[in-house]
């Protein structure tokens, strides 16, 4: 068997998964359940009510997509940029500030260093 040939066991298991929405839903929900779904299916088979009982994952309607996508529109309508803007240069202000006191303390700290060897 080369190495891009799954195992005929893995390869029937990839074939089920394709052919039934509701575990393909599953795994696409949460890629952790693969190995579990694997040993269930090699376990009980296809034909098990197990697959039946799964629940359906449902998929976000473009209508709901798109009410969202308005109401983010909406949002960033009322926002005022300039504010934001001015806002931002506050902080880079602070922020630089901030900077130049760690360089200040580093600076003094260096000197005291040089005035006062451990020697």
């Amino acid at each position: 068997m080369s190495t891009n040939e799954l195992h005929p066991s893995v390869q029937k298991f990839k074939d089920f998964v394709d052919r039934n929405p509701k575990v393909k839903g599953q795994l696409r929900k949460n890629h952790k359940l693969i190995q579990s779904y694997y040993e269930k299916y090699m376990i009980l088979g296809e034909d098990d009510p197990f697959w039946d009982s799964l629940p359906s994952v449902k998929k976000e309607s473009s209508k709901a997509k798109k009410d969202w996508i308005k109401h983010l529109a909406a949002l960033m309508e009322d926002i005022n940029w300039e504010e934001v803007s001015r806002q931002i240069d506050e902080l880079n202000g602070a922020i630089g500030q901030f900077q130049q006191l760690i360089t200040n303390v580093k600076k003094e700290s260096g000197k005291k260093e040089m005035e006062y060897p451990y020697y």
